[in-house]
């Protein structure tokens, strides 16, 4: 449940180069309407176009986790309204606040009347955010809708009659070589694998480990009630799993009890479940 920005260190640069501007555009168009000087007027622009900028943050995190689409036409409507005024008071309020306490009372009252200006504005970068927010939401759940498909068809392709899951071996340790060396991993000290291109980085207590292998081999010749593929690039050991929890809807996120958490689809939850007999 990241935000966008926090992916990487240019986006976040541009993220606070737009809140700036946005401040100085705030100054800018409120100058011929009040009569108080350009530095407190700029201060002015810079605390709302921040504190919008921080606002939404958490934003994302509630259109991603809420689906305002359920319920009848009427419902849909009154949920938008409600997180919008919710969000323009929170914004305005906090603006309000913070003005009050670093600028003079005189021209705290002078700015007072561009209030209904600065919702006007701040309404209309709310739509821009959210509109922004849903068509990266639909790109994440069209990703990953097409990841669960995948999954699925790769459930479809793989034997599942007893008589062919007897036939697979089932090992319990994995060789692999470390720089000149071999080092063998007992197959109860691993904690989770994880796809890295062609090969499988291998998760253990004491370190990882590189492995040119797929994950369907291990998914196959892995003990089945103690390693699930829950998710398309991850499998995992059910016995170190010490939390299950509700993350973004239909997905899932599992604790370790190492403090690692490891994101899990609905396939792979579905699988996990059967697997611990829930």
């Amino acid at each position: 449940m990241v935000h966008p920005i926090f992916q990487n260190k240019w986006y976040i640069a541009i993220f606070v180069a737009l809140s700036l501007l946005i401040g100085l555009l705030q100054a800018a168009l409120l100058s011929p309407l009040v009569t108080v000087p350009w530095a407190w007027l700029l201060l002015d622009g810079m605390v709302y176009a921040l504190l919008l900028s921080a606002i939404s943050i958490p934003l994302f995190i509630v259109v991603r986790f809420v689906d305002f689409a359920k319920g009848s036409e009427t419902q849909k409507w009154l949920n938008t309204i409600a997180l919008c005024v919710l969000t323009i008071f929170c914004w305005l309020g906090a603006g309000l606040f913070v003005v009050y306490v670093f600028l003079p009372k005189e021209l705290f009252i002078a700015l007072l009347p561009t209030i209904p200006l600065k919702t006007v504005g701040g309404v209309m970068l709310y739509i821009i955010i959210v509109q922004r927010y849903i068509m990266i939401i639909t790109q994440e759940k069209a990703i990953e809708d097409e990841q669960e498909q995948e999954e699925i068809a790769e459930m479809i392709a793989e034997p599942e009659s007893l008589e062919a899951s007897t036939a697979v071996e089932i090992i319990d340790r994995i060789a692999v070589k470390v720089g000149s060396k071999i080092h063998v991993i007992a197959v109860p000290d691993i904690l989770y694998l994880q796809a890295e291109g062609d090969y499988v980085m291998i998760h253990t207590a004491d370190g990882r480990y590189l492995k040119e292998q797929t994950m369907k081999y291990f998914e196959q010749h892995l003990p089945g009630n103690k390693f699930v593929r829950v998710h398309r690039s991850c499998i995992v050991n059910v016995e170190i799993i010490s939390r299950v929890e509700l993350y973004e809807k239909q997905n899932y996120l599992l604790s370790l009890q190492n403090g690692q958490k490891i994101k899990a689809s609905t396939t792979g939850y579905k699988l996990l479940k059967k697997t611990l007999s829930l």
